[in-house]
């Protein structure tokens, strides 16, 4: 009878042949795992870096044909340069196969293709040379034009050099937004302000020319005006349903100035801006407000009056800047100048309109309400010196011009 010992000897010497084939198999498995592994984080980052190229190319190419009228080998030549330069420091072994441009010129959009082939390392024992990857991208310069009106401190701390780079700031934005080489609908409004608002021809219809007790105020022959009381307070209503009222005899020298687009009359208001006064800073709330409402229609000049709130051809946008503390009021009922200035944001926001908020060199006790303010975080902008002030005006504009991806 065969022993268990002999039987088990015997079964391991049976074995012998078939160990290494099975070991080989195994080995080729693991490679094929391993090679698949590296691939396909190779054509992952590959995909990366050409999708992110790809996105700055459709940008690119959107703009162009927003702000030019580039032919359709222009216009392919153009975002391929662009391509190739975002591409050009990581283009590690892969190739582009074919790029095609698709533009939509009545939607100022482009639609990108990229074939694009990655040799393979170690999958290339199993056969497979290659991985292809097609990437899409696509951008559209929104062609939604806008109403902005920028409210603009002139108080006693923006004297000497604070006061020239606002007036430089104000004009970059201006330029950006009302280029002279392209078709738009684009306005700005100026809302200048310090201890009170100077309403130019339009004091007369938006106020009553009243204090509290009835009687003639001695700012009344000036253009001054101030806060209205009451239940339109914090609102846009127009002038009729509640009256502003005259105040303060102290006016900043520049008028406000209602929605243009002529750089002529903008840059002689803005000329006109000089430093002096307190911080009202409401009162340019609500004039940056007033000044984008439809309901103040009939006391602006015609080709002044805003468009309706819910024309969706057209963006309606505050910006409001200051470089201090809000303190000076004149309606104790209606709160203190960040009291109010808070309410007539709120009021802003909930009329659809976009807020961005600009500190020039401010105390940290100003920043919680010009965060408030702000329609989001990122509407949010600190300057600390007149450069920065001057290259934020410039970013807001270019925010505002709508380029953007698209899905």
């Amino acid at each position: 009878m065969t022993s268990v010992g002999n039987i088990q000897s015997k079964f391991v010497a049976n074995q012998s042949g078939a160990i290494a084939p099975l070991f080989g198999l195994m080995m080729l498995v693991l490679a094929v795992a391993a090679g698949l592994s590296v691939d396909t984080a190779r054509s992952s980052r590959v995909h990366s870096i050409a999708s992110s190229a790809l996105d700055a190319a459709a940008l690119a190419g959107a703009k162009a044909l927003r702000l030019g009228d580039p032919t359709d080998a222009e216009l392919s030549a153009l975002v391929l340069e662009y391509f190739n330069s975002n591409i050009a420091m990581n283009a590690n072994g892969f190739s582009v196969q074919t790029f095609q441009v698709v533009p939509n010129r009545e939607e100022n959009s482009v639609q990108l293709v990229a074939n694009i082939e990655v040799p393979t390392t170690i999958m290339a024992i199993t056969g497979r040379e290659k991985m292809d990857l097609q990437i899409r991208s696509s951008a559209v310069f929104d062609v939604k034009d806008v109403e902005v009106s920028m409210m603009l401190d002139v108080s006693g701390s923006m004297a000497g050099s604070k006061i020239e780079d606002l007036k430089a700031a104000a004009r970059d934005l201006i330029e950006i937004l009302l280029p002279t080489n392209t078709p738009h609908s684009n306005k700005v409004a100026l809302a200048p302000f310090s201890t009170a608002v100077n309403a130019g021809d339009i004091a007369e219809k938006a106020s009553n020319g009243k204090g509290n007790n009835g009687k003639s105020q001695a700012g009344d022959k000036t253009k001054c005006v101030t806060e209205r009381r009451g239940p339109h307070a914090f609102s846009d209503a127009k002038p009729s349903a509640g009256k502003l009222n005259r105040k303060s005899a102290n006016c900043p020298t520049a008028e406000v100035q209602p929605l243009s687009n002529d750089l002529g009359t903008l840059d002689e208001a803005i000329n006109a801006m000089t430093a002096g006064g307190m911080t009202a800073g409401h009162l340019g709330i609500a004039w940056a407000s007033y000044l984008l409402s439809p309901n103040w229609a009939s006391v602006l000049p015609g080709d002044s009056a805003p468009v309706e709130y819910d024309n969706t051809d057209f963006r309606k946008v505050a910006l409001l800047m200051t470089d201090g503390m809000f303190n000076s009021y004149y309606e104790a009922e209606n709160g203190n100048s960040v009291a109010q200035a808070r309410a007539l944001c709120d009021s802003m926001k909930a009329n659809n309109i976009t807020i961005y908020t600009v500190g020039f060199q401010v105390p940290e006790d100003v920043v919680p309400t010009l965060q408030y303010c702000a329609t989001s975080p990122a509407h949010y902008y600190e300057a600390e010196d007149g450069a920065a002030l001057r290259q934020t005006f410039k970013e807001i504009a270019k925010r505002l011009n709508g380029l953007r991806l698209s899905s």
